[in-house]
């Protein structure tokens, strides 16, 4: 038997038991990747990430992310998440200031800025390694038998938006219909088949212009309802630069997830349109480390 160190962390917050739970190997060339999944389906979080020695050796390290059900080639917390253990603990805490570690992910090499503070690593932010695409949304009369809500709770704009996972992303009218919103299993095959990995619901604050209330559904990828999505977040962050009408521009809004979950989040997302085109996607946020442990396998 085989005894493997892993780290526990809370992503997208600074509130322990709160946030989205992660796991991380940090000695993920050690295990057995026919096990990866086994693992990952085992502690049964939304993402398991293994660390492994990067194929650059300018890079901090290549990671491989696992939900419950599948690999992923991309997802938001584990790589907000992976940053900010590495800078802490591996092989040992990074001096003060803001630093570049590059994750090589399925998507392609992704930087994360990292600003160390007082010998903690306080918050990571990440540019999407892949620019967005997009893909028209299903019928609104689909989408809203798919989230068990009248026709009118859902507002014009729905489209499927992806910086390396694609999601179906579905204005809604208000903070009740987004509390209100069950997935309806089967409706949900039939919308998302072939088209998107999940679903990602939001809406105005109502007060504050640049909040967004959010929930994520994708039950295809083990995740029945997720905390806080990174990268839902980048695809709506996407999907919403590309309806802004000015050549240049930044925008800026922070995202409430998991409340209806009992786990708050903020996500702080961010796009930059240059020339008539975006330019980047950005995804932010905290962390706080809870725990450490050890898997072992045959």
């Amino acid at each position: 038997m085989t005894s493997h160190p892993y780290w526990l962390a809370d992503v997208f917050t600074r509130q322990a038991f709160a946030g989205n739970p992660l796991a991380v190997f940090p000695h993920g060339d050690l295990v057995d990747p026919a096990m990866m999944q086994a693992i990952a389906s085992e502690l049964n979080l939304s993402e398991t990430v293994f660390v492994l020695p990067p194929d650059d050796p300018a890079h901090a390290a290549r990671v491989r992310i696992f939900t419950p059900a599948s690999e992923l080639p991309f997802a938001g917390h584990p790589t907000i998440g992976t940053a900010l253990l590495l800078a802490s603990f591996a092989p040992h805490a990074l001096p003060d200031g803001e630093h570049l570690l590059v994750l090589e992910e399925g998507v392609g090499p992704v930087p994360v800025r990292v600003t160390m503070q007082d010998g903690e690593a306080l918050r990571a932010e990440f540019n999407t390694a892949q620019a967005p695409q997009f893909k028209p949304a299903p019928p609104d009369a689909l989408i809203a038998q798919m989230l068990g809500l009248p026709d009118d709770a859902i507002l014009p704009g729905s489209g499927v938006a992806s910086c390396g996972v694609p999601f179906l992303c579905v204005p809604l009218r208000d903070r009740a219909q987004l509390a209100r919103a069950v997935p309806n299993g089967s409706a949900m095959h039939q919308g998302l088949d072939g088209l998107a990995s999940g679903v990602y619901l939001y809406c105005d604050d109502g007060q504050n212009p640049d909040l967004l209330h959010a929930r994520m559904f994708a039950r295809g990828l083990g995740i029945g309802e997720d905390p806080a999505t990174g990268s839902a977040a980048a695809a709506l962050g996407g999907l919403l630069a590309s309806r802004d009408a000015r050549d240049t521009a930044e925008l800026r809004w922070q995202i409430s997830q998991g409340e209806d979950m009992g786990r708050p989040s903020r996500i702080d997302l961010s796009a930059s349109r240059q020339g008539g085109a975006i330019a980047a996607v950005r995804v932010g946020g905290q962390a706080v480390f809870i725990g450490e442990g050890r898997l072992i396998t045959p």
